[in-house]
Order: structure tokens, then sequence, then C-alpha cells
């Protein structure tokens, strides 16, 4: 009986662990905009409300620029996805404005944007809270709308900002070393934008500071101000952590926002994996991926035979980089080489041969050549036309070739190739036999003439 009781209550027990195991922490994400705890964003919403309206506030997982207007202004608070730069600009400059609350998140892209970049904080700063560095101190930097009736401003690991041109909002200041500004505002197009190196200012635990709450609601005050083109009175959306942008701004097609939506969804996959690697269950299947083709790899290779290879001093000598006729030949005759080369090798050869008919020591030009020819009736009448017109194509062959006209050049072909040495062959045989047969009519003639 006892032993029964002793399974059943370590059974229980057992099963009252699992079941905790199971159950989920509830830990509220930072910058929460429902978080009540310290580091939460409720009361910095709940100041918004406040001081514009409940109707006017609006949270937003998914912001939607479709759904803007140009007197809306958008409230970033340490956004984690990467930010579309080009729809947030193009939302300012028709009117719209942007308040970016941002140390450590993926704000950066909208800073390289409009060519802020981001720098360290003070080491050293002039003042800190309970002398730690990392709770530095900002001041208002100007007198700028933002920062009217702002005191002090207690930091929590900020990032300095720096731009040439933009309005300086906050600064801190240091002990031996240059100070930073932590705020910079500007003008983008008929809208307006505001970024503040560092998300912490407005959680719940710092605006128990007057300065963090005068700086919260200055900004508010900023991005619904009226403009000079008109009242605003629009709406203001609370974007905060891990929320999703979608659409363009402007009511573009369907096609384009899809499309739009897509290319935003890889830039931001890629940037994560750049920020915080692969996940574990891609990089798993991954490494499995990459092993079997290894493996693939590897059973291709392993089981294939290979064409033996002769030894390089066994091997036949192109014809190319070898000499005397064949080599030379090799070369005109490559399909590389210019047929230009071709005919020029013809024409050298048939005043050669001519020259040989008519028993000359050099070639006499073509014109005198032709003329010896017909003076010695080696060619009929239209054999001599067929001659004086190879000879007139060769000549401008060479002149081309010497003039460099390559649009001349590659106006020759195999074809035409072929048939001028058909043509001269004809014309070269036709020569020889006539010359032939008056041979041997004067050794005919000879014999009959008597003693």
């Amino acid at each position: 009986m006892q032993k029964r009781d002793f399974i059943v209550r370590s059974f229980s027990l057992w099963v009252g662990l699992l079941v905790a195991a199971s159950v989920p922490l509830a830990h509220a994400k930072p910058f929460e905009p429902t978080g009540a705890d310290w580091e939460g964003c409720a009361d910095f919403i709940q100041i918004a409300r406040d001081e514009l309206g409940a109707g006017r506030v609006i949270v937003a997982t998914t912001l939607d620029m479709h759904e803007l207007k140009r007197e809306d202004a958008i409230v970033i608070v340490h956004p984690e996805r990467t930010l579309d730069a080009e729809q947030l600009s193009s939302f300012m400059r028709h009117g719209g404005r942007v308040v970016l609350l941002d140390d450590f998140g993926t704000g950066d892209a909208l800073l390289r944007h409009f060519g802020i970049a981001r720098i360290p904080a003070p080491q050293r700063p002039a003042e800190s809270l309970r002398g730690n560095p990392q709770f530095a101190i900002a001041e208002p930097a100007s007198n700028h709308p933002v920062v009217q009736g702002v005191g002090k401003v207690v930091t929590n690991h900020p990032t300095g900002l720096r731009h040439p041109d933009l309005s300086p909002v906050l600064k801190l200041r240091a002990l031996g070393e240059p100070e930073v500004l932590l705020g910079e505002a500007g003008a983008v197009g008929q809208g307006r934008f505001l970024a503040i190196g560092d998300a912490s200012i407005v959680i719940n635990s710092m605006l128990r500071y007057p300065g963090n709450k005068a700086l919260a609601r200055g900004m508010l005050h900023y991005a619904t101000d009226d403009d000079t083109w008109g009242k605003r009175g629009g709406r203001v959306f609370f974007a905060v952590g891990d929320f999703e942008q979608k659409g363009t701004f402007g009511g573009e097609s369907a096609f384009w926002d899809q499309l739009n939506d897509f290319r935003r969804t890889i830039v931001d996959a890629l940037e994560q994996v750049r920020r915080e690697g692969m996940p574990p269950p891609a990089a798993y299947v991954l490494a499995v991926l990459v092993g079997l083709a290894i493996v693939l790899w590897i059973g291709s290779r392993a089981g294939k035979t290979h064409r033996a290879v002769p030894p390089r001093f066994v091997r036949g000598i192109p014809l190319v980089v070898q000499g005397g006729v064949a080599g030379h030949a090799a070369v005109i005759g490559a399909p590389s080489t210019s047929r230009v080369l071709a005919m020029l090798e013809l024409k050298s050869a048939i005043e050669e041969d001519l020259c040989g008919l008519l028993d000359l020591d050099g070639s006499p030009g073509h014109d005198a050549l032709v003329r010896e020819i017909e003076s010695a009736q080696l060619l009929d009448t239209a054999q001599l036309r067929a001659l004086k017109r190879i000879l007139l194509r060769l000549n401008d062959v060479e002149t081309g070739a010497l003039a460099r006209r390559s649009a001349g050049m590659q106006r020759i072909r195999d074809r035409e190739v072929l048939q001028m040495a058909g043509m001269m062959r004809d014309l070269l045989v036709a020569a020889h036999a006539r010359k032939a047969e008056g041979g041997r009519h004067d050794r005919t003639d000879s014999r009959s003439v008597p003693t």
C-alpha cells in the first residue's frame, strides 16, 4: 500500500514538473507599447493620448504606408526589422513627419539614407547619473522647439549622431573629448525628420525624470504642430520594436506593392542573418544539404575513369607551331587567321609562276605582266580578261591590307579564296600547256631544217 502511494505521489510530482516546464514564462518585451514594467512604453503612449487625444494615437504592429496621409506622423521606437527608407522619405517629402528613437536597432538604414552617421557616445561625459558613463545626462544643444522647456535628459547607453547640416537638438558634453550630438532634426521636402540616438529615454522608468517627460511632450508636439502649408491635425502612428512595414506611400498599384513587400522581406531576412546569424533550423538544413552535395560529388568522381593523357614529350607537334611549308600553310588556313593572308599568298604565287613562264627575273608590274603574257600568246582573249580581274582584285586586297582597312578585310570569305585559287589554277594550267605546245613546235621545226 505504501509502495503504491509512493508511486502515485512520484508520478504526480513528475506530471506537475512537466506541466510547469511547458508553460512559458510571461516576460514583457522591451519597449512594449502596453508594457507597464520598467522597460515598457505604456507611459509614453499614455502621454501621447493625454496630449493629443486617444483618437489620434494609433499603436501599429503593421505600418501600412497606404493608410498614411501627409498630415500624419510616425514615431519609430527601437525598430527590429529593416526600414524601407525610400517609402519613409517619400512620406516626409509630401508633408509627413517621422521621429526615430533608436540606438542599437535597425534604424541605421534610415539614418544612412539621409547621410547621418552613428558615432560612439563620450567615454567621459561631463554629467552622468550615479557617476555611470552609460547613463550620461544630455542637455539642449539649441533653441529648437523640441527642447523648449527641457532641462536635463537622462540617457541609457546612448549613441551619438553626426551630420554637418542638420539642426542640433540634444548634446552630450564630455571631459577632455569633443561633445557629441544625441539628437538632430531637419526638413525633408514639406515634412520633417527628428532622430534621437537613444530609445530608452521614453521607457517607463526613465519618464520619471522631468527632463525626459518634457522631451517626450516636445517630440509629440514637433510631430503634430501645424505647418506652413496648413493645419495638420493628423494621427500619430507608434511603430515599436518588431513591427512590419508594408505597402507604398502614394497609392501605387497592387503589383508594385507586392513586389516592394517581397523585396523588403528579402532585405530584412538578409540583414537579420548578417546581424544575428542563421537560425539553427536553417543552419542544420543547410549543413545537411552541403553534406549530401559533397557525398554526391565524391561519388560521381570516385568511380569515374579518366582518359589517359600521354606525356608531353611524346605528343604530336601541331602544324601551326612547325616551320616550313606545312607550318606556313597551317597558319594561313587556321580559322582565326584573316583570309587576307591567303589572298596575298595567292597573289605572290601567281606573280612568281607567271614570271617563271616568261623567264623574267622579277615582277614587272601587273599591266606589264599581262602585256608579256598577251605578247607570248600564252592565254586567249577571255583568259586574259579573267587574269586582269584576278590581278585587280588581288591588288585591291593588298592595298587594303597595307592601309589597314579592317572593313574591307572582313568581306573576304573562304568561298572567295577557293574560287580565286581555282581560277588561278585553270589559267596557269592553260598557260603552261600553251607554252609546252609552242616548245614542241619549235623543236619539230628545228629538226626539219636540212643540214
